[in-house]
């Protein structure tokens, strides 16, 4: 392959995975202009990029002529939460929910990010509105803290993420949102190894050392239930 063609086929990839990227839970349906316009691409090229995402599944062309995902994004989601023990954490992040009336998240670490991969809602209005897949900086939040204290800094003989390793948990208040707190555990595999962050979270009205001791509790209470190899 020349370098002109391996150039084209990389401009071609990138305009697939660009194609994808602009759906969201906001707007799921675009039209064939739509997608044009928001990426400036030819509409002869998005409508054959479209063509051969939908062949492959990866998009879908509904009877309105609009696209939206495609039914290949539920069969990788269905291999991503396999391998990253989502079949496992889900009802236990459900469960935490379910017990302390509090917002349940897992979180893990991908890019240098935090990346919430799964999270069950407070049914309380008051609550902190971050959704699956969002990506937060890892130096901030408990499940942050977490992250690094197992992760980039696990080799700290002393100081601040040693500590946190010693006391097995972090609570942090005002760190991403002043309303609220968080109190994050983390997620081991049996042979020790680091998985994620299980995290509940609430309004800081609701918070004192009681409910501290309780969340904790609660928190290591659900960690023996989860059976990573």
């Amino acid at each position: 392959m020349t370098t002109n063609q391996s150039q084209k086929k990389h401009n071609a990839i990138e305009k697939c995975l660009q194609i994808l990227s602009i759906f969201s839970i906001d707007k799921a349906h675009y039209s064939l202009k739509e997608i044009s316009e928001s990426l400036d691409f030819n509409l002869s090229t998005t409508y054959r990029i479209l063509t051969t995402l939908e062949g492959y599944g990866y998009v879908l062309r509904l009877r309105d002529k609009q696209y939206t995902i495609g039914t290949q994004a539920l069969y990788l989601s269905a291999i991503y939460t396999h391998s990253n023990h989502l079949d496992q954490i889900r009802p236990i992040v459900d469960n935490i929910r379910d017990i302390s009336g509090e917002t349940a998240s897992f979180f893990i670490e991908e890019d240098s990010m935090r990346i919430c991969l799964y999270r069950a809602h407070s049914r309380d209005e008051i609550r902190h509105n971050i959704e699956q897949g969002t990506r937060l900086q890892l130096n901030r939040g408990a499940s942050g803290r977490i992250i690094l204290a197992y992760g980039k800094r696990s080799r700290d003989k002393s100081g601040f993420y040693k500590d946190i390793r010693d006391r097995g948990f972090f609570q942090a208040v005002d760190e991403n949102n002043p309303s609220l707190f968080a109190i994050a555990v983390p997620v081991l595999s049996h042979s020790s190894k680091f998985v994620g962050a299980l995290v509940v979270s609430g309004p800081v009205n609701r918070f004192n050392s009681s409910q501290k001791d309780t969340l904790i509790k609660l928190l290591k209470a659900q960690l023996e239930n989860i059976t990573i190899p």
